[in-house]
């Protein structure tokens, strides 16, 4: 009975720390691809090992399994970097190493609101660290290239001063407005310096009060 006042008087479910689903599903992805390259240089081993003959396979076979096991760890990365969206239940999730465009930002205002904002987390899946980066918009406009003005899109943090290798980090991407705006849809482009290849696509949506 008396037990349970030990400690303090702290409940133990408090002093665990809380279960971060995002860093499992990173950790497992490092296994594998740790476990497919172990076993990509076994069978480049075993490969090489073998006796060469008349009819045997040429030596390139070795090769080609390295080169699967690397495209096979690569495609685990971008398909954590695309489905682990921490924090937020909308918040996108680009990597920084991207050979494309990421998922398509949108903000939305209307009358009644003012501020707009969503979570981005910049993901380096490699094993390099990235950095220092810093977001930018270019113009924002409409189809017809009228341009979005009376508001302005910001970042939080604006400069992230280095991003470590397998590691992610949230940037806050905000829309502000003093007054009214045109109502349409406004589209421009995120780009971040540091990372060249790395780029949003930015939708904005005005609607009428």
């Amino acid at each position: 009975m008396g037990e349970s006042q030990d400690n303090g008087g702290r409940d133990p479910k408090r002093a665990l720390p809380p279960f971060d689903p995002v860093a499992g599903m990173r950790a497992v992805a490092d296994i594998q691809a740790e476990g497919l390259r172990a076993a990509g240089d076994l069978l480049e081993r075993i490969l090489g090992s073998e006796p060469e003959a008349p009819d045997a396979r040429p030596r390139s076979s070795a090769g080609s399994v390295g080169a699967l096991v690397d495209a096979w760890t690569d495609l685990l990365q971008r398909t954590l970097a695309a489905v682990a969206a921490p924090g937020q239940p909308d918040a996108l999730t680009v990597a920084v190493d991207t050979d494309g465009p990421g998922p398509q930002l949108r903000l939305a205002l209307d009358g009644a609101v003012e501020r707009a904002e969503a979570e981005v987390w910049l993901h380096n899946g490699t094993f390099g660290d990235v950095g220092p980066l810093a977001l930018r918009c270019g113009p924002v406009s409409d189809a017809d290239g009228i341009v979005l003005d009376g508001a302005d899109v910001s970042f939080e943090p604006r400069d992230v001063d280095l991003l470590p290798a397998r590691s992610s980090r949230a940037v806050v991407v905000s829309l502000a407005t003093a007054g009214a705006l045109r109502p349409g849809t406004y589209r421009g482009t995120i780009q971040a310096h540091g990372a060249p290849r790395l780029w949003l696509p930015l939708e904005v949506v005005v609607e009428p009060c």
